[in-house]
């Protein structure tokens, strides 16, 4: 019997293995056939965009359709041949957009994903996104709208002159209205072949030419405040209206000048930071002048903040999606506060625009619960102040005032707990309370109990 067993139990395993081994070729036959389903289906978009291409290079852009670009619909759109075929501005623009299907472009400008391998097809998009690890193109947005594309490059040729500028743009890419209006333009330089910043997270990457691309992309875009430039826009992503786009007016005035990123340097301030920028913008395309708007900026910011907190911390759905949807939500919420808190008309859109454009460009969820520094909340006070040392007392006269004024609001409250307590209020009793030294209760006695003296005499009226 046992004998018998063992045979059965071989013939079981014998068995199993068999279906064991038919399984795995049916697995083995199903792979391939998705295999071969995956290859003819790759095949056949290669096919397809290769008759594009065909089509592309014999007939042009053919707009099918009509299609919402920069926030206005566009039909019949049709372009013959190649825009870089003879400029040789453009043909180096090309060799920036990366190949083999890794170049990124969209209908929209938020939202960038690898359409096609063509690169010959990616670059009929309306936006586009560079070669991101070696950075050769220094990019300014402009929110300005000039009455021709003539008109924008004249204006360009003044900042030239009065040395502001190195060189025109090698790029401008726009969108030329109906009317003939040229609207919202990218101003676009480009490095000398062969001079593009590497940008890597390598130990071999030097962090100092990307940080000074970076300086020079702020300084480019504070030399054209009063062109409308925008000083929030990001510089480092590579995305921009793509210049070879059926879509967009481009223009390229510059193909004999290439400054490298130190010769730029030399001609733009590349010190002042993105927060100091901000302020000077709202300041100068608002039209209200660096005091008042300064001052509105420093109202809008604290109520922007305090906002980004509450969606974040509450989850909020205006807090989902991209930054630029993110600024649009947090814009119609400051121009409802400022509203609400009588802030004025005349200009205050412009201030709440770029209050909102940069809240949502630098937010950063990690820094809501630490300090923050403001930067540039006494530039209207420090902007007409030519030393270091003239900025540091006015620093600190402010810091003297902030204090001081805190200090009063302490004793004061605590003069009224000891008050409402039945306590004796002296010098003594007021510090401990207050948390201060003697001296300076001494110092703000009379401030304090004729401050509380009139709070007395105010309620006793209005009872």
């Amino acid at each position: 019997m046992s004998g018998f067993e063992t045979r059965y139990a071989e013939a079981q395993r014998l068995a199993s293995r068999e279906r064991i081994r038919k399984a795995e070729q049916r697995d083995r036959r199903r792979a391939d056939r998705d295999l071969d389903i995956d290859a003819a289906r790759f095949a056949q978009q290669h096919i397809e965009q290769r008759e594009l291409v065909r089509e592309r290079l014999a007939e042009g852009y053919v707009q099918r359709g009509d299609r919402q670009v920069g926030g206005r619909w566009r039909r019949g759109v049709h372009e013959k041949g190649l825009r870089s075929e003879d400029n040789p501005v453009l043909k180096y623009f090309v060799t920036l957009v990366p190949a083999r299907g890794k170049a990124r472009a969209s209908w929209d400008k938020g939202l960038l994903e690898v359409q096609c391998r063509e690169k010959i097809l990616t670059l009929d998009y309306p936006y586009i996104e560079l070669n991101r690890e070696f950075m050769a193109a220094l990019r300014v947005d402009c929110d300005g709208i000039f009455a021709s594309p003539r008109s924008c490059v004249a204006a360009l040729q003044d900042c030239v002159r009065d040395g502001r500028l190195p060189c025109l743009p090698h790029i401008i890419v726009g969108d030329r209205l109906d009317d003939g209006h040229y609207s919202r333009p990218h101003f676009v330089w480009l490095l000398p072949q062969g001079s593009a910043v590497w940008r890597s997270d390598d130990e071999r990457c030097r962090r100092a030419p990307v940080k000074l691309f970076d300086a020079v992309a702020r300084g480019l875009s504070a030399a054209l405040l009063d062109l409308g430039a925008d000083p929030a826009a990001p510089t480092m992503t590579g995305r921009m209206k793509c210049p070879t786009s059926p879509y967009w007016h481009t223009i390229t005035p510059n193909a004999d000048i290439w400054p490298t990123l130190s010769e730029y340097a030399d001609y733009v301030d590349t010190s002042t930071s993105r927060a100091i920028l901000a302020r000077k913008a709202a300041a100068v395309q608002s039209g209200l002048g660096l005091v008042a708007s300064n001052g509105l900026f420093d109202a809008l910011r604290t109520e922007g903040q305090r906002l980004l907190a509450e969606w974040h911390f509450g989850a909020d759905a205006r807090m989902r999606g991209s930054r630029a949807s993110l600024a649009d939500n947090l814009h119609n919420a400051l121009a409802d506060f400022a509203t609400r808190a009588g802030l004025g008309e005349d200009g205050v859109s412009y201030v709440t625009g770029k209050v909102a454009d940069f809240l949502a460009a630098h937010f950063d969820a990690a820094k809501l619960e630490g300090p923050r520094r403001v930067r540039g909340r006494l530039l209207d006070v420090v902007e007409s102040l030519a030393t270091v040392k003239e900025r540091q007392q006015a620093g600190g006269r402010h810091s003297g005032k902030a204090k001081g004024a805190n200090t009063l609001q302490r004793l004061q409250e605590a003069h009224q707990r000891l008050v409402a307590s039945g306590e004796v209020v002296t010098r003594a009793s007021l510090a401990t309370a207050a948390g201060v030294s003697v001296r300076t209760a001494t110092t703000r006695w009379r401030e304090v109990v004729d401050s509380c003296d009139n709070n007395q005499k105010a309620v006793k009226i209005g009872v």
